[in-house]
C-alpha cells in the first residue's frame, strides 16, 4: 500500500509525527489482514522503485497524489506482466499534469481508467450499481448512499474501463447535483476495472474521509476488487 503524496496530502494518509503509521494504513493492515492479506505499507518511492522490488508483491494499492519519481518501465511492466494494481480516490490525481520533478504519465493515465478533473461540495449521494454480480459490488444494496468527496474525470471512456459503480443522478436532487458540479442523467462513473495486458486494475473513487476507511460496505468493496485483481474471488 504505497500512500505518498507529491500534492495535496489527505489527511487519511497523514501520519503522526511520533513516526506511527497514518489512519488509512492501520485501517488497511486490520481489515485486509482479517481477510488474509499481508499488507505491507510504504511512503518511499525507493521501497517500489524497480522490477525487482515489485516483484514481491501480489498487488499494488496507490493512494497518491502528483507524480511520484518512481520507475515507470518497472511499474508498467510489472501491471502487464499479470501484477495487479489498485488505485484508491486521488490515484487518478497523478501522474496527469507537470508536478515538482517530474512530467505527466499519459500511459499511467490510460491504465488506470481516468483522470481527476474536479470535485466540489463533500455531500451524501446515492450510489447506482452497475454490476450486482462483481465481487467488489454483490454486497451492494441498490439503496446505498455514502458521504464523500466526489470526483469527475476527465480522459475517461466506457470503452476503456467496465464500470461497476456510478452516480445515481435519478436519486439525487437538484440543488445536491449543481453542489456536485453534476445534472440529472450525467454519467458520473465512481468505480471500474479493466485490464492491462496480463495484468488487472481495480479503480474506486471513494475514500477521501476517513469514516469511509471504517464504513464496511466500503472495506467490502475494496476487498472485492482486490480479490478480482488478485484472482482469487468467486468470478474471474
Amino acid at each position: 500500500f504505497y500512500s505518498a503524496s507529491f500534492g495535496f496530502r489527505h489527511s487519511c494518509v497523514a501520519r503522526p509525527t511520533d513516526g506511527g503509521l497514518s489512519h488509512a494504513e492501520k485501517v488497511l493492515k486490520e481489515f485486509a489482514g482479517k481477510a488474509g492479506y499481508e499488507v505491507h505499507v510504504s511512503q518511499d518511492f525507493n521501497d517500489l522503485n524497480s522490477a525487482g522490488k515489485l516483484k514481491p508483491y501480489a498487488a499494488v494499492i496507490f493512494y497518491t497524489t502528483g507524480n511520484p519519481p518512481l520507475d515507470r518501465e518497472a511499474l508498467m511492466g510489472y501491471i502487464r506482466g499479470g501484477g495487479a494494481f489498485i488505485g484508491i480516490h486521488p490515484a487518478t490525481d497523478t501522474y496527469h499534469q507537470n508536478n515538482g520533478c517530474c512530467p505527466p504519465w499519459p500511459e499511467y493515465i490510460r491504465m488506470i481508467g481516468g483522470a481527476f478533473a474536479g470535485h466540489d461540495q463533500q455531500q451524501e449521494v446515492a450510489i447506482k450499481v452497475e454490476d450486482p454480480g462483481h465481487p467488489s459490488t454483490r454486497h451492494i444494496s441498490s439503496d446505498w448512499r455514502i458521504l464523500d468527496e466526489i470526483y469527475r474525470f476527465r480522459e475517461f471512456s466506457r470503452d476503456n474501463v467496465h464500470v461497476l459503480l456510478s452516480i445515481d443522478t435519478a436519486k439525487i436532487s437538484d440543488e445536491s447535483l449543481k453542489k456536485l458540479g453534476m445534472k440529472k442523467g450525467g454519467d458520473y462513473p465512481v468505480s471500474w476495472t479493466r485490464t492491462e495486458g496480463k495484468g488487472r486494475v481495480f479503480y474506486t473513487s471513494l475514500a477521501h474521509r476517513e469514516d469511509v476507511w471504517t464504513n464496511p460496505v466500503w472495506q467490502q468493496h475494496l476487498l472485492g476488487g482486490l480479490a478480482w485483481a488478485t484472482e482469487q474471488a468467486g468470478r474471474n
